[in-house]
Formats: C-alpha cells, sequence, structure tokens
C-alpha cells in the first residue's frame, strides 16, 4: 500500500471518537465466510469503538478507498468513505443521507447506510484489508467472494 493509502486509511480508524461516541463494553467480532460454502475462515475482533474498516485500491484510480462500518443492533452499518481521487462508483456530491466533505486533497462522506448482506469478491490486485482489532491482508484468505458476519458480544467463543 502506497504512503497515502496508509495515511488514509489509518485517517479512517479514529472515527467514532471524533463522533463523541462511546466505547462499547464489549465490541464485538466479525466472521468471515467462504460464499457459497459457508465456511468460517477467520474470526476478528472489531476494534475498540465497535467499528471496522474495509480499504481497497480503485481499479481505474489506482488509488486507496476506505470504507468504515459499524455494528448497530446486530446490523453492519456503513458511515464513511474516504478517498483521494474520483472513479466510477465514488460519489461526488451530496446526497440523501450523504454529507461530502473536501479534506485537503481527500474526500470523506459521511453516511448511515445499512448493508443486509456485506459480500465482497476479494483478489490480490485490489490489496482488499480489512482494520478492525487486527489487520488482515483478504487476499490471504483466498480468492472468491467472502461475506462478513457480525458476532454479538453473547456468542462470542
Amino acid at each position: 500500500m502506497s504512503r497515502a493509502g496508509r495515511a488514509l486509511a489509518l485517517a479512517a480508524l479514529p472515527l467514532l471518537a471524533a463522533e463523541g461516541r462511546a466505547a462499547p463494553a464489549c465490541p464485538g467480532e466479525l466472521v468471515l465466510l467462504a460464499r457459497p460454502a459457508g465456511v468460517e475462515l477467520a474470526r476478528v475482533g472489531l476494534d475498540g469503538s465497535g467499528g471496522f474498516a474495509l480499504s481497497f485500491r480503485h481499479s481505474v484510480t489506482l488509488r486507496t478507498v476506505v470504507d468504515r462500518y459499524r455494528i448497530e443492533d446486530g446490523t453492519i452499518v456503513q458511515v464513511e468513505q474516504l478517498f483521494d481521487a474520483h472513479g466510477p462508483g465514488l460519489p461526488d456530491v451530496a446526497g440523501p443521507g450523504l454529507a461530502f466533505e473536501r479534506e485537503g486533497d481527500r474526500f470523506r462522506v459521511r453516511l448511515h447506510r445499512p448493508i443486509e448482506l456485506l459480500l465482497l469478491r476479494v483478489n490480490p490486485e485490489s490489496e482488499n484489508r480489512l482494520e478492525a482489532a487486527t489487520r488482515l491482508d483478504l487476499a490471504e484468505l483466498g480468492a472468491g467472494p467472502l461475506e462478513l458476519v457480525p458476532v454479538p458480544c453473547s456468542e462470542r467463543r
């Protein structure tokens, strides 16, 4: 990952602290399942704020994009997207439920988008990474679709 990409990814991490949210007593976990088989490939703890970030290399701009999420009542909710170059699929103006901001040479889109089913198609060229309590290079899990499933504290192993 480039220096700018690392800086962008690191800038996404303290989102909930900046919003003044209290850290959850138990941040929970994410299970990563291979699809369609449903085989558990990994289990990771959420960060101290009960959230996680997914970063990837955009296929057109070749720049890092960071998507931030948190778990709300057992549902994954996308709360932010960070990027420093526009490309297909990236927002360029505010819309319903979107707050689009320019911060120096990067863009921040704040949103509240519940995600019913979070599926990722991972490949090494995209440099897909998960940042939570630990950092995970998703390509190391193998190619193919992955599903991210939140695990409440009551069901943690």
